[in-house]
């Protein structure tokens, strides 16, 4: 199962959203999660990995799951992803 997610951040893929991408990934154990940019796919179980793709605002990305719960991994990291987080953490 994938879609592809736009990054409304005006920060892109920083530090604080890349850390809630990793800790919503981590809760399916049993599901594989992985962002892919330009052709680079990561999984979304680490926070170096989701980091080194670089997307910034604007980018697309595209988020695989593959296992079990996907739809409910798909949903809450996809909103991660589309989601305008401000440097505190907040929506903006």
């Amino acid at each position: 199962m994938q879609q592809t997610f736009t990054i409304a951040n005006l920060l892109g893929l920083h530090v604080r959203p890349a850390k809630q991408i990793v800790e919503a990934a981590k809760k399916y154990p049993n599901t594989q999660v992985f962002v892919e940019k330009d052709g680079k796919k990561n999984s979304a179980k680490s926070l170096v990995n989701v980091l080194t793709l670089g997307a910034k605002h604007g980018d697309a990305v595209t988020l695989i799951v593959e296992g079990e719960q996907e739809a409910a991994a798909l949903a809450e990291i996809g909103a991660i992803l589309s989601a305008n987080i401000d440097g505190h953490g907040a929506k903006a």
